[in-house]
C-alpha cells in the first residue's frame, strides 16, 4: 500500500481513500514513520515508541485521538506526539503531512 516518491522532501504515503479514519499506516523511511487518519485529518509521528521501539503503526491501537503501544501501553496524543501515559516519557517526532490532490504525503528531512 505505501509507496515512495521523493519529490521538495515529500514522501507519498498513499492515496486519500487508502488510509481511513481510524487507521494508521506505517512509511518505510528510516527512520520509519506512522502516518494516521483521525477524522478526516492526517497526522504523522515516529512510527517506533519512544520507550522500546515497537511499530506503531503495526502494533498499536488508536483511541481518543491516541496511539497506545502493543507492546508496554504507552501512550501519546497523535497531533502532538506528546506522552499521555506511562512507561514512555520522550514525546514521539512529528512530521508535517500535506495533501496533494487525491494523494496523502509526509514531510521528512535530508
Amino acid at each position: 500500500m505505501t509507496t515512495t516518491e521523493k519529490s521538495e522532501n515529500l514522501v507519498r504515503v498513499c492515496a486519500i481513500g487508502e488510509l481511513t479514519p481510524g487507521n494508521v499506516t506505517r512509511v518505510n523511511t528510516q527512520p520509519p514513520i506512522a502516518v494516521y487518519n483521525i477524522d478526516g485529518e492526517f497526522y504523522a509521528t515516529a512510527d517506533w515508541c519512544s520507550h522500546d521501539k515497537s511499530s506503531l503503526a503495526d502494533e498499536g491501537f488508536i483511541e481518543n485521538g491516541q496511539i497506545e503501544c502493543g507492546w508496554h501501553f504507552a501512550k501519546f496524543c497523535i497531533k502532538t506526539g506528546a506522552v499521555t501515559a506511562p512507561p514512555a516519557t520522550e514525546p514521539l517526532a512529528k512530521y508535517a503531512v500535506e495533501v496533494r490532490g487525491s494523494d496523502v504525503y509526509v514531510v521528512v528531512s535530508g
